[in-house]
């Protein structure tokens, strides 16, 4: 296994970071011992939107792209990475999602229409796939490799 100085870093900023927004939270006496479920599935959903927003969605192309095609093992080639892997980038947003939601109350509009925007993407994922596994049925019917529609 190579050692990789910059995820090394990165992972080190991320902990650091981390522990100081829960003593920040802490001091300011904004940690509740409990969160609604509801309002879990929010932070989830709004994790999720920003998450695909800035990893795959056009809009944010161009962010990506100044971080693409640089060294694998420098800063902006750790960034790209960074920015490009669904897992992490989740991981940063959950962490903000969840310190802005605890820190302030204006952060739950954005929570909120994030969270339905990430829900709308979920149900357009969904009816893509159901709209391609439909027509790939069709495709195979037609082809004479499935199931006759009407009795022949």
């Amino acid at each position: 296994m190579r050692f990789h100085f910059w995820y090394t870093v990165f992972s080190l900023f991320f902990f650091v970071e981390a522990v100081l927004a829960v003593m920040h939270l802490g001091s300011l006496g904004l940690i509740p011992t409990w969160i609604p479920v509801f309002d879990f599935i929010l932070l989830t959903l709004a994790t999720f939107r920003l998450t695909r927003l800035f990893v795959y969605d056009s809009i944010t192309a161009f962010v990506r792209g100044w971080f693409y095609g640089q060294p694998k093992n420098s800063f902006l080639g750790t960034l790209n990475t960074l920015i490009n892997c669904p897992w992490c980038t989740g991981l940063w947003f959950g962490f903000l999602t969840a310190y802005f939601y605890f820190l302030t109350p204006y952060a739950w509009f954005f929570i909120l229409f994030l969270a339905v925007a990430g829900l709308g993407t979920m149900v357009q994922i969904f009816c893509n796939l159901l709209g391609w596994s439909a027509e790939a049925a069709k495709q195979k019917a037609s082809n004479g490799n499935g199931p006759h529609v009407c009795g022949g």
